[in-house]
């Protein structure tokens, strides 16, 4: 495969390269509008994202009910790999790129850990039309939901973008997330690109149940947002969790 993209250098060949090496989701966007100035010359980004596996190790049970840990080091191990890749063969060809960790690395000492202030994943992947911020401020996909890990890679190669970016959200009518936050952090108000990345959440709310739980359980999760969303309900199923819950809450 790598040899056949030496000849020509396209998005859907990129794509399929990177979807044959483990990526899930693979898209393309134009980010020059509101990018940083220190990364204006760079104005494509290539938004990758693995799939959670799912599995109920990741299901913490507590008196009060589930809590989920969106937390998979093999993930972000995996992404890191894919972008290696591909920053590898698009400098190869002469073009700049530039990769930035998932947000797992948020807390990272290197130098790029300090890019994060200038570039979201969430631009990158609404610009490529792969998903939009739903309600809870999470990057939602039409297929799997906020069950997905991101990241980026920026380049000034003359990639095919896409056409149709995701500018709102379309969560609707659906309110799971936001009855399901045991902190009440959530609003129900749909996301709009004009207004930023801004989630209409309480972050402060948030915060204090992630040190709430660290207390309880030893670990700062919560994540009943994930799992209310209907989104993402195909990856539960498959995890046995709705099975679960169906028999916890026939035994209540």
């Amino acid at each position: 495969m790598e040899r056949a993209l030496q000849l020509t250098l396209c998005a859907q060949e990129v794509k399929q390269y990177l979807l044959s090496l483990g990526a899930t989701l693979v898209g393309f966007g134009d980010v020059s509008q509101g990018l940083a100035g220190e990364l204006r010359h760079m104005p494509v980004a290539i938004s990758l994202a693995i799939r959670h596996p799912m599995s109920l190790a990741n299901l913490i049970h507590t008196t009060r009910g589930p809590v989920y840990s969106n937390r998979y080091e093999q993930v972000d191990l995996l992404l890191e790999q894919l972008q290696k890749r591909v920053v590898n063969l698009l400098r190869s060809r002469g073009y700049r790129s530039l990769a930035i960790p998932p947000d797992s690395h948020r807390q990272d000492t290197r130098f790029v850990a300090r890019l994060y202030p200038l570039f979201s994943h969430k631009v990158a992947a609404t610009c490529a039309g792969l998903g939009w911020i739903g309600k809870n401020g999470l990057l939602v996909n039409a297929t799997y939901g906020p069950c997905l890990s991101w990241a980026t890679v920026l380049t000034n190669a003359p990639l095919e973008v896409c056409t149709t970016p995701y500018v709102s959200g379309q969560c609707g009518r659906c309110r799971r997330c936001v009855e399901s936050c045991p902190a009440g952090a959530i609003a129900d108000r749909e996301w709009r690109r004009e207004e930023g990345l801004v989630p209409h959440i309480d972050a402060d709310a948030c915060r204090r149940q992630l040190e709430k739980n660290q207390q309880l359980m030893g670990e700062d999760i919560c994540g009943l947002c994930i799992l209310a969303c209907p989104r993402g309900r195909a990856g539960l199923q498959e995890a046995g969790y709705l099975r679960w819950l169906k028999g916890r809450q026939s035994r209540q």
